[in-house]
């Protein structure tokens, strides 16, 4: 089991490794990820596999930016269900839970910086007000097409300001697959290292001490 889980790669995925796993999701469906991690041959975990296919590679995900509809259903949503980021996800088709969670902090955070205050905390008792407060920022940006994800990845990478706890199969050839046409601008997700990784680093990092 030890040498299993050292010959596993961690890191920032290829684009090789992209086909190798769409591939193999068109041939056995997006469910058995244990499964699929083994016969691939990707030597990454089950886990790596379905985080990889939910959060970037799924063909039915949006690509670029929020919309200010989409902002607007996600504050009105968060001060009904506060971070329940899966639940509100549902009820906006193309986007992740995790795509959903880093506008909200880095909403937070312009709000913030709008109310001149370095930092603020809302619980999801109080985030209806903060709808109220967004609302100017809102409408700036009703004629634009949306906030990029491109500048939310910046602005999450900011990590000493940012605010905490604020707030299915296909028939197809694998030969004959060409990959999608996806547009990322200047963001890559080859070069995303994946939230389990750092845990198991820690992890790893406090084993050692």
């Amino acid at each position: 089991m030890v040498l299993q889980e050292e010959s596993m790669r961690k890191g920032p995925w290829t684009e090789q490794e992209d086909f190798q796993l769409v591939c193999f999701v068109g041939l056995f469906g997006d469910r058995r990820w244990d499964f699929i991690a083994k016969v691939s041959g990707l030597k990454r975990t089950g886990k790596s596999c379905r985080l990889r296919w939910v959060n970037y590679l799924h063909p039915g995900l949006k690509r670029g930016k929020i919309t200010p509809h989409e902002e607007r259903l996600i504050l009105d949503l968060h001060s009904k269900w506060g971070n329940r980021w899966s639940r509100i996800a549902r009820k906006l088709p193309g986007r992740t839970d995790n795509e959903i969670k880093n506008f909200w902090r880095t909403h937070m955070r312009k709000v913030a910086k709008a109310a001149g205050h370095d930092h603020v905390v809302v619980s999801p008792s109080s985030s209806a007000q903060i709808i109220e407060i967004g609302e100017e920022l809102l409408d700036h940006r009703e004629e634009e097409d949306g906030y990029s994800m491109d500048d939310i990845w910046r602005d999450i990478d900011d990590q000493s300001n940012v605010i905490n706890q604020v707030c299915d199969e296909s028939n197809f050839e694998c030969g004959l697959m060409s990959m999608p046409p996806w547009d990322y601008g200047e963001y890559s997700p080859w070069t995303v290292v994946e939230e389990e990784n750092k845990v198991f680093d820690y992890g790893e990092a406090v084993a050692l001490s």
